[in-house]
């Protein structure tokens, strides 16, 4: 009975986490600084901010807006995993082998 109620909070405490998380956005730009997105920490676009100057090289925007994404993603992988294994260390009870 004791372990039902362990795992049931900590699927509440993961259901918190996920809606916090969605609901914290920032901001990443890119190294020139002709490109911002605005995303939530659960990958969800908010917005895209482009330097007028950048819309008339197709290729460049997309090759800024590819590498700027995909940095913003990383962060976003990286913080979800440092979020959830700390989630889940204080919810779940101690497992051996589970490594977290």
């Amino acid at each position: 009975m004791e372990m039902m109620g362990k795992l049931q909070s900590a699927q509440e405490n993961f259901t918190k986490l996920k809606e916090r998380l969605d609901s914290q956005s920032f901001v990443e730009t890119s190294t020139d600084g002709t490109v911002s997105i605005t995303l939530t920490e659960l990958a969800t676009i908010k917005d895209i901010q482009i330097a007028s100057g950048l819309l008339a090289d197709k290729e460049q925007l997309e090759d800024t807006l590819v590498v700027t994404l995909n940095k913003a993603l990383d962060k976003v992988k990286q913080n979800a995993i440092e979020e959830a294994k700390k989630t889940a260390k204080e919810s779940l009870p101690s497992i051996p082998g589970l490594g977290i």
